[in-house]
């Protein structure tokens, strides 16, 4: 069902990441990861994505050690499943903290970028 972005609940927002993403697996293959989201602000929670064998499964809270965690607002997580908020740029100004390997928080913008979101929200 496509909506606009600020429709959706956080936890919402994420069944649908899961979903786009696994209806098109090609862009995740050979990443293997576990991304954590701290999201705070307007809505707040802590989301683990798990990368693994071309699928994203996506848990609330911290069940394992996630390689990179970002810590960010509801706002520029929105922004960054958009297209609207460069990760590079969010590291320099401050908008999202990181927390481990940083290449692989990197890594996570290409992969989004392949999904183009914003058609499928």
């Amino acid at each position: 069902m496509v909506k606009p972005i600020d429709e959706y609940s956080l936890t919402d927002l994420m069944h649908r990441i899961e979903e786009i993403f696994n209806e098109n697996p090609g862009p995740l293959k050979g990443f293997e990861a576990i991304v954590q989201y701290d999201i705070h602000g307007d809505k707040e929670g802590t989301y683990q994505h798990f990368f693994h064998d071309g699928k994203l499964t996506i848990k609330e809270g911290t069940d394992a050690s996630p390689v990179v965690t970002m810590q960010m607002s509801y706002d520029n997580f929105k922004k960054s499943l958009l297209g609207k908020l460069s990760g590079t740029m969010a590291l320099l100004t401050g908008k999202v903290k990181v927390k481990g390997d940083v290449s692989t928080g990197l890594k996570i913008e290409s992969i989004v970028k392949k999904y183009n979101i914003k058609e499928q929200l």
